[in-house]
């Protein structure tokens, strides 16, 4: 069992770091070792000295496997071995008054931040300090230009800053114990794959079936020059399945789903089995379904889509709150910056819900979030914080970056968490793990017999539940006079990208249900949303040619 060795303690540590606090292991001992010899000996005549460096070192153990209709899909099984780190560093130069980061430079396309990583370093002590070493000498030049032609800019555009570019904050610091990774029983998880996607074999009109399983762990290692450090574990365990099969009339269609589970024990690869058999259902009911016609009415939106609302409609504008400074736009005018970072006691939304961001949530029923982050990449450690209360906006995420004469961060300054890769990317203000609370406690049935309800007001003869998107298995319609349901094909939004806005959240009828995770590019986890109005209006979908023969049993 992992133990806590810090949690949470915070206090201020000057100027270089001398004691060592941190884990005695190679990849603090390693992270240290270089960030020192970088603040005290990399210098370059007549440009500014590095300030400031950051360290992050990232170990992800993976064991995955997948089969194909009863036959097992060979995957590479790397988890015998020592496996590689990911290492990236950030070096800036000038001070907290003005650094050389938060400017977009159009000339170069060097947006805000100069941010280093190496995917594959193997793990010891001195092949990851070289690898920190070439990182930090190869951005060390470009912080120095980028540094330049920031000031140069603010000069020529006669800018003065009445705000520094970073405010002080204490450093964060969360340490627990990292286990080695224990690799899940391998035969075990291929039986169990061979075996779901061997239901594919028993309908007919499937052309291929596929389940895999992912049973992973990434372990992080942070450290900065202001003291802030943190070293912790996100662990992982998903099933995906994947169909593709032909309609009567010869259109293919194709589906892919996710979901998460707490581990890899009988009880969760029982329950991956009912999600196959429920994802087989959804497409044999699918299958020869009539498409739907043009309908503007009330809509029952289940957690993945009410999810998309969500982020469509206000949580995307939350984000990203301090604007960059740009060469390519007027003067404070940042189009990326989220469009309610001056609204906080705004209403934006139905009073029937909560919004929280909770970056110190590990896991929602047993099931690990992606977004853990105790201390955030400014290496502030995160807080949770309300982000809607009774329709109105209450904080909004913040790093070191001010947007006021009394800012003070709240811990959410971080990376892209899917661009780590990328050399060159903002730090900016992210919503970690969104968790939305109705405000009455009600039942799926409840939920649907309110939107029945209101179908009835309207004169209409049904309403419509939507799952997880517009694709063949996301929307059913549900009839008034009975309840009863059926899927519906080639509707979508009056707009391809779920042309979802603030007003939306306005008009919501209901909010409840049972709340679930959706683990996809964001991590939320809402209840069901009830939509008074939504337009969905019908695809022209081109068929398919049919193949010659069927497929071969």
């Amino acid at each position: 069992m992992k133990r806590i060795l810090y949690v949470m303690v915070l206090f201020l540590v000057p100027g270089i770091l001398t004691a060592a606090p941190w884990p005695n292991n190679e990849f603090f001992r390693a992270m240290n070792d270089e960030m020192q010899r970088t603040l005290k000996q990399l210098r370059l005549k007549g440009h500014p000295d590095p300030y400031y460096v950051a360290y992050w070192a990232k170990q992800s153990h993976s064991v995955n496997v997948r089969a194909q209709m009863g036959t097992l899909v060979p995957m590479a099984d790397t988890s015998k071995n020592k496996i590689p780190v990911q290492i990236s560093a950030l070096v800036s130069v000038g001070s907290d008054k003005e650094d050389a980061l938060n400017f977009v430079d159009a000339s170069t396309y060097m947006p805000g931040v100069i941010l280093s990583t190496r995917a594959s370093v193997p793990v010891g002590y001195e092949s990851i300090r070289q690898a920190l070493w070439e990182l930090t000498d190869d951005i060390y030049l470009s912080v120095v230009n980028l540094y330049q032609a920031k000031k140069a800019y603010k000069q020529k555009k006669n800018i003065q800053d009445k705000l520094p570019d970073i405010v002080p904050a204490k450093p964060g610091r969360f340490v627990e114990e990292i286990p080695p990774f224990q690799r899940p029983d391998l035969p075990r998880l291929e039986q169990a794959v061979k075996e779901m996607s061997a239901l594919g074999n028993e309908i007919a009109f499937i052309e291929n079936f596929s389940a895999g399983i992912n049973s992973g762990r990434n372990d992080i290692y942070f450290l900065n020059s202001r003291g802030a450090f943190a070293q912790y574990m996100r662990p992982q365990v998903s099933l995906t399945l994947r169909a593709s099969w032909r309609q009567p009339n010869g259109k293919k269609e194709n589906e892919m789903l996710k979901y998460d589970l707490p581990d890899t024990s009988d009880a969760s690869l029982a329950q991956m089995k009912v999600y196959a058999q429920e994802f087989l259902a959804r497409i044999e009911r699918a299958h020869g379904a009539k498409s739907g016609d043009t309908y503007i009415g009330p809509v029952l939106l289940k957690p993945r889509m009410a999810a998309t609302l969500l982020w469509n409609a206000i949580l995307n504008d939350m984000q990203q709150t301090k604007p960059l400074l740009r060469t390519d736009t007027h003067d404070d005018d940042d189009p990326s910056a989220g469009k309610l970072n001056k609204k906080r006691g705004v209403r934006v939304s139905t009073d029937l819900l909560t919004i929280y961001d909770r970056p110190l949530a590990r896991d929602f029923e047993g099931i690990a979030l992606a977004r853990f982050s105790p201390v955030d990449d400014e290496g502030v450690a995160s807080e949770n914080i309300t982000l809607v209360e009774n329709g109105y906006v209450k904080e909004i995420p913040l790093s070191q970056r001010p947007i006021s004469p009394k800012h003070r961060s709240n811990g959410h300054g971080f990376f892209d968490y899917f661009a780590m890769n990328v050399t060159v990317q903002s730090l900016r203000e992210r919503l970690t793990n969104v968790f939305v609370e109705p405000k009455e406690q009600l039942t799926d049935r409840q939920m649907e017999e309110k939107l029945l309800a209101r179908c009835r007001e309207l004169g209409l003869e049904y309403g419509y539940i939507i799952y997880d998107g517009f694709g063949p298995l996301g929307i059913e319609r549900i009839y008034t006079a009975d309840g009863h349901k059926e899927t519906i094909l080639d509707l979508n939004t009056d707009s391809d990208n779920f042309n979802f806005m603030p007003r939306d959240l306005r008009s919501v009828l209901a909010v409840g249900g049972k709340k679930e995770l959706v683990h996809d590019y964001e991590v939320t986890i809402t209840p069901s949303i009830l939509l008074s109005e939504m337009e969905l209006v019908p695809k022209d979908p081109k068929p398919h040619r049919k193949p010659f023969i069927e497929r071969p049993k």
